[in-house]
């Protein structure tokens, strides 16, 4: 992967980080929670394979993800931990948001999930910022 491949790939993933986020705000102003979990989580997702592409690294599982940013991100203490815990519990929401027939959170519980995927995005662009990935 190329330096300008690497730029190309780090922008396209949090361009797709925000989308997600403005989704997910406008699915909470429409009580569509469920909907709302499952953009909120992958807004963080988007973000920490942006994270992932600025080292090189094209993670495709969901798992592999949260693997890779613990060990590049998360034990060198670039992103804190509390991120990745957020970005484990946030896919158990969006498991439950996509899948559950008896989902039963409500917008007063999904909206501070929304803001914790709205930090790790913030996160990430910070760090992508800092290493000269985004503008």
């Amino acid at each position: 992967m190329t330096g300008e491949n690497i730029r190309v790939n780090v922008t396209d993933e949090m361009r797709l980080a925000r989308s997600a986020l403005q989704a997910a705000d406008a699915l909470l102003g429409l009580g569509l929670v469920p909907d709302a979990a499952s953009r909120a989580y992958y807004a963080a997702l988007h973000a920490g394979r942006a994270l992932l592409f600025s080292l090189g690294l094209e993670v495709r599982s969901h798992r592999a993800v949260r693997t890779m940013l613990s060990r590049h991100f998360v034990q060198p203490g670039l992103l804190a931990a509390e991120r990745s815990k957020e970005l484990g519990h946030l896919e158990s929401l969006r498991t439950a948001g996509d899948y559950d027939s008896a989902f039963a959170y409500g917008v007063d519980e999904v909206r501070p999930e929304v803001e914790k995927a709205r930090r790790f995005v913030n996160d990430a662009a910070a760090l992508l910022t800092a290493g000269g990935w985004l503008e």
